[in-house]
């Protein structure tokens, strides 16, 4: 695996895949204000997808050109006083936006 996914996030990923509306999927798009987004979804398979097993038979989906873009990367789940949210530590990003969301290589 090109990049890590702490315990929290596997747990968080095999509930929403037990709620059976699909897949949980990370992506890296372009956009925000830095160039680049981070993306969580539930989504469904498609030609291609590289499928990183969580555990319990849970997979989570990252298409090949976000795969590449997550190298030495760690994807986690945080609780907070702003709430629960997956956040994604991307040591290549040479900056990133004010609220973590976009970044720039």
């Amino acid at each position: 695996m090109a990049f890590e996914i702490t315990d929290r996030a596997a747990t968080r990923f095999r509930v929403l895949a037990g709620e059976g509306t699909g897949f949980p999927r990370i992506e890296i798009v372009p956009g925000g204000c830095n160039g680049f987004s981070k993306k969580f979804t539930v989504d469904s398979r498609q030609d291609g997808d590289i499928e990183i097993d969580v555990g319990g038979g849970t997979v989570v989906l990252v298409d090949p050109v976000s795969h590449s873009m997550l190298s030495n990367s760690v994807v986690d789940y945080r609780t907070d006083l702003q709430g629960s949210y997956f956040t994604i530590e991307i040591p290549e990003a040479a900056s990133t936006c004010g609220c973590g969301v976009s970044f720039s290589i």
